[in-house]
């Protein structure tokens, strides 16, 4: 029994299609990526980095001690 004319190849195309939107999305993402890079470059060279304090209260000594206790199951 011949295949119709519509299913011709239809693998194929489906496999090209596939490859050809994880290139795109692949391409996008690494665009993204050096975007973002030269920002952080580009705000690191104006000295906006500086003097930045750290967030995490677990590891400062001196900070606010969070107080963790509750029920227990």
């Amino acid at each position: 029994m011949p295949k119709s004319k519509h299913r011709k190849k239809h693998k194929e195309k489906v496999a090209a299609r596939k490859t050809r939107l994880e290139n795109e999305k692949k391409r996008v993402k690494k665009a993204q990526q050096e975007f973002f890079m030269n920002l952080i470059k580009s705000e690191q060279e104006k000295g906006l980095f500086e003097n930045t304090e750290s967030i995490d209260p677990i590891l400062k000594e001196d900070g606010p001690q969070l107080d963790i206790e509750g029920p227990t199951l």
